[in-house]
């Protein structure tokens, strides 16, 4: 796959692996600002962050450029998505890149890699549901377009849709929090952003006592067929986290969830 510049609407320029997926990612952390607490965040001057599924690494640069003096540990599996997460965090201060899954056990694992639609790569990906998730992300951002237009967006959704859950297998190694942060010597992990598709529960699961002690505020972004939503709400609340739950319009009708905690 091909890596090309790109310069963003703020006008910083960035590396790119796919520019209609880079675009979204923008809007999503930097517009829509998804992965703040809807209510505000209130982290201290210089805070420890974690990014698990940072993918090109546009959360890791969004929390670098509003909490100047921030330490970002950013995590994305995959090499080659991990080469552009590594180029983009290179000129940024405090960005720590791992090229690694974070998981419940440390094991080696295979995730399933789509190369035209790598924010979706996981794990526990499942080509099926995935393309049936982004289907409805289309029909509900479509409804809001004039009925002409809309209906030649609907039109071409298979055509669109097509190609992009084309996916390889690509090996990669799997460690806890726990492992990672006494590693790193982290004292206190002020935000911890966990977008994995459909791997949240096994990330969460994978935290001792004294880890999420360390936690002071949480974003989540659940897969919740079967009641994933429900299970992270109570891990939390058994370490002392309160929550709220968000779901985005964009994806009513779906299984797909924003989880926000704070202690």
């Amino acid at each position: 796959m091909t890596t090309h510049s790109m310069r963003l609407p703020d006008g910083r320029t960035v590396w790119s692996l796919n520019r209609s997926e880079t675009e979204y990612l923008y809007r999503e952390i930097f517009v829509d600002r998804v992965y703040l607490h809807p209510d505000g965040l209130d982290l201290p001057d210089s805070p420890v962050i974690v990014d698990a599924g940072a993918n090109i690494g546009l959360f890791s640069l969004f929390a670098a450029g509003r909490w100047p003096g921030a330490t970002v540990h950013a995590f994305e599996p995959v090499p080659e998505v991990f080469d552009v997460l590594c180029r983009n965090a290179s000129g940024t201060p405090g960005i720590q890149a791992h090229q690694l899954a974070l998981g419940e056990h440390p094991r080696h694992a295979r995730i399933r890699h789509y190369p035209q639609y790598t924010m979706m790569s996981g794990i526990d990906a499942e080509p099926e549901a995935d393309r049936a998730l982004v289907r409805a992300y289309i029909e509900n951002t479509a409804a809001d377009l004039d009925e002409e237009l809309r209906q030649v967006v609907l039109g071409r959704l298979d055509e669109m849709l097509d190609g992009r859950f084309e996916q390889r297998l690509v090996d990669c190694r799997v460690d806890t929090l726990p492992n990672v942060a006494a590693r790193a010597g982290l004292t206190r992990i002020d935000l911890l952003k966990i977008d994995v598709e459909g791997a949240e529960l096994a990330v969460l699961r994978g935290l001792d006592e004294a880890t999420w002690d360390l936690v002071r505020h949480a974003v989540v972004e659940v897969a919740s067929p079967g009641g994933e939503l429900a299970e992270a709400e109570k891990l939390f609340a058994a370490h002392g986290l309160r929550t709220s739950t968000v779901q985005l319009p964009e994806y009513r009708g779906t299984a797909l969830y924003f989880l926000y905690a704070c202690r």
